[in-house]
């Protein structure tokens, strides 16, 4: 399943699961559809893949968010990245997390990285007072491609991930999405709830 249009998201609701991302470019999910989760799903191994127009780059997961809190949470996002120039990012390399017991499979991500934690990090702070509590783990960027269900025949898949020669790719992020999540047996459905683009002050733009 993929996005559903804004509509009347929340009625009858008192809380909706919810997380912020970096929007990533079709012709980037589309890459990862062709030259990475194509070419793993022959392995004999139990994995949910991600269906390509689902593929983001999460920057803080909230889970369960008070229905009656979305506008006002997500006006404090768009106060503290105002200001915020858009990234310029590349899909570089795939891997898993996990070790021997491989949970997820990751697509890569490089350019700047320093840039994009310290993004995730003031949503990270801009949360806390709305009930969120800090993240534990320090920021890793990446793009979740695949969730492995059972570790057997995760050697197979590690050995294909070690030998796939992915062509790194260049390309510009510019939106955040305040997203809900919905859980169905067919897969998660993403809704945009609201979009913010990043953008430079016209006084913070570099000189010609």
């Amino acid at each position: 399943m993929g996005r559903r249009k804004r509509g009347d998201l929340m009625a009858g609701n008192d809380k909706i699961r919810t997380f912020i991302a970096m929007e990533i470019p079709a012709n980037i999910q589309t890459a990862i559809e062709r030259e990475i989760t194509a070419k793993l799903r022959r392995c004999n191994v139990r994995c949910s893949w991600v269906k390509s127009d689902n593929i983001h780059l999460t920057l803080k997961f909230l889970g369960d968010t008070p229905a009656d809190r979305i506008d006002v949470i997500a006006d404090d996002i768009a106060f503290v990245i105002e200001g915020i120039a858009p990234l310029n990012l590349r899909l570089d390399g795939v891997g898993t997390f996990g070790g021997k017991s491989p949970r997820v499979v990751w697509a890569g991500i490089s350019g700047e990285t320093e840039a994009l934690e310290l993004i995730a990090r003031t949503i990270d702070n801009a949360t806390l007072k709305h009930g969120f509590p800090h993240e534990k783990r320090r920021f890793s960027p990446h793009l979740t491609v695949g969730r492995i269900r059972n570790p057997r025949g995760a050697d197979e898949l590690i050995e294909k991930i070690n030998r796939l020669e992915i062509e790194p790719i260049d390309f510009t992020a510019d939106k955040i999405i305040f997203m809900k999540s919905e859980l169905t047996p067919h897969g998660s459905i993403y809704t945009p709830l609201r979009e913010f683009s990043l953008k430079l002050f016209p006084a913070c733009r570099p000189k010609e």
